[in-house]
């Protein structure tokens, strides 16, 4: 009869606990250089569950009317949260404004729409950082309090530092306050500080009219609505990637607006296929959604996507 070897298994199991301890290590380094520092295994699982777009199916709300009214939109664009309120910010294009609703899109108030140097004309998009709010419009940056109240703007027409041509969208550095911006009609992006002084541009010589703009921890991505691409830059504004290539073309057609999730995932509002796709963390195509004619997309945080399109009446829908 065999006999056990009660040395050898101590000696089988000691190894065993220190590879586990080897690979939990490496687990626990992996987490944290993807998703930052991990307390308690609820913190991490927050991070990673990920947005269900299986059930985007039917909107929760509907804001549809085209028109002039407080409670009306006649092509909006660009649409962003403040997320200290939750209150969701349109810039209603052919009203000349910004309209704020809250977070059951219930209307609050507007801003813009008054003569002076706050005036706008034809707001394209938005970007809300630091109880501020910054406006595109023609061929010039706003930048506003949440309020409305009006606070300074820059640009005039042209190709050189602090002139635009069409300038699209707009987003934040959260850890220095930079603004980038998608100056559509120079084919570049122009970097601004927080009181909009010219810093630095950056891929003249790759982008074609670039539409929108995010930010993460390392990457800056840039998405071009002729010939439909995704770029990927680095910090370093050094081109990393391009995704939706010429191969891939047919997945989206005609591009306005993205965001990126928490799980890595990359919706892309299709204006022409009436849809948004999801890309995942490998830039590959995994789910659509179903909308008429999507333009401005962004996210809350609680998981909600709120949507502009462009149909017979205009319309802010939350899914």
């Amino acid at each position: 009869m065999a006999t056990a070897n009660p040395p050898r298994d101590k000696e089988n199991r000691e190894k065993s606990e220190d590879t586990f301890e080897l690979e939990l290590g490496r687990v626990r380094e992996k987490i944290q250089s993807t998703f930052g520092e991990v307390n308690k295994l609820g913190d991490f699982v927050d991070k990673v569950r990920g947005i269900d777009y299986t059930n985007k199916k039917q909107p929760l709300v509907s804001v549809c009317k085209k028109g002039s009214g407080n409670e009306e939109l006649f092509y909006p664009l660009g649409v962003k949260i403040d997320n200290q309120t939750g209150n969701i910010y349109v810039a209603d294009q052919w009203n000349h404004c910004v309209k704020v609703f809250d977070s059951t899109a219930k209307y609050l108030f507007k801003f813009g729409d008054s003569n002076g140097n706050g005036q706008m004309y034809y707001p394209m998009c938005l970007a809300i950082c630091r109880n501020r709010v910054f406006i595109s419009q023609n061929h010039c940056i706003m930048n506003y309090q949440l309020d409305g109240k009006f606070i300074s703007r820059v640009g005039v027409p042209g190709d050189r530092e602090l002139e635009f041509s069409y300038p699209w969208g707009i987003t934040i550095d959260e850890s220095n306050g930079d603004v980038y911006i998608c100056d559509n009609g120079n084919n570049r992006i122009q970097i601004l500080s927080e009181s909009l002084r010219f810093k630095s541009q950056f891929g003249k010589d790759i982008l074609t009219e670039p539409v929108d703009i995010k930010l993460n921890r390392d990457n800056i991505f840039i998405l071009n609505r002729s010939n439909p691409c995704l770029h990927i830059f680095n910090k370093d504004l050094v081109l990393q990637k391009n995704i939706i290539s010429r191969r891939k073309r047919k997945q989206v057609e005609y591009p306005w607006f993205f965001f990126l999730d928490n799980s890595g995932n990359i919706p892309i509002s299709d204006h022409d296929s009436n849809s948004i796709h999801i890309f995942n963390c490998e830039y590959e195509c995994i789910h659509k959604i179903s909308i008429p004619k999507p333009m401005g997309i962004t996210v809350d945080d609680k998981d909600r996507i709120i949507v502009m399109s462009q149909t017979s009446e205009y319309c802010l829908q939350i899914f």
